[in-house]
């Protein structure tokens, strides 16, 4: 899968992940506000102490809302050296190593699932399978909540295309064109409610399993 070549360095150099983060961040408020994005929907959607997943959890920063929160968060990722690092930041944190595609996790054992900003580094083949596996492990009436990429309106769409052109995989591109909500639907998913940000280069959204699900 090929990437920008400022995702070439910022997988050997965390500051230029971090500079880029912060940067394409302050449409929304900052780091801080762009990893409690997500978080924010689901806690408000789920019981008081739920267990609810963190799929792509990387290194834990957008779990840590759903910790402070008191709910019970388990983080899954296929990545040592992110699972390492979420596990010295966030004890608390119980951490799983897998494919978000081929969760090695219990069916129905979720009451809600939270995926930030990873759907769109997935080529579309694996992105139905790890929508129609989160679909599998949600609770009956459970959420999943996405935080990811959407096409920009015609003013910031330039910038938008150079930032996937410089920092994100060539799936990027894709996903951007992507109908998201009939994807969802055919894995399983009903969208409910999504809203927007950083005119409209960002996009939030709350979905709910359809009855029955689709076949793997």
């Amino acid at each position: 899968m090929r990437a920008g070549p400022l995702r070439q360095l910022a997988y050997r150099h965390r500051w230029i992940y971090d500079g880029v983060t912060a940067l394409s961040s302050l449409p929304v408020g900052g780091p801080g506000r762009l990893r409690a994005l997500a978080a924010e929907w689901l806690i408000e959607s789920v019981a008081p102490g739920a267990a609810v997943l963190d799929l792509c959890c990387g290194s834990g920063e957008a779990a840590a809302p759903l910790l402070a929160a008191g709910l019970a968060v388990t983080g899954l990722d296929i990545s040592d050296r992110a699972l390492e690092l979420a596990a010295r930041r966030h004890p608390r944190l119980q951490l799983v190593q897998g494919l978000a595609e081929q969760p090695p996790l219990a069916a129905g054992a979720w009451a809600g699932i939270q995926l930030s900003l990873a759907l769109h580094e997935f080529p579309a083949s694996e992105r139905r399978a790890l929508l129609r596996s989160a679909r599998r492990l949600i609770q009956p009436g459970g959420v999943l909540v996405l935080l990811d990429l959407h096409q920009a309106g015609p003013l910031l769409a330039p910038l938008q295309q150079l930032f996937c052109n410089l920092f994100e995989t060539e799936t990027a591109q894709a996903f951007l064109a992507l109908n998201l909500e009939a994807e969802l639907a055919a894995c399983g998913w009903q969208l409910e409610r999504r809203q927007l940000f950083a005119a409209g280069a960002l996009q939030r959204l709350l979905c709910r399993p359809l009855a029955p699900a689709p076949c793997p």
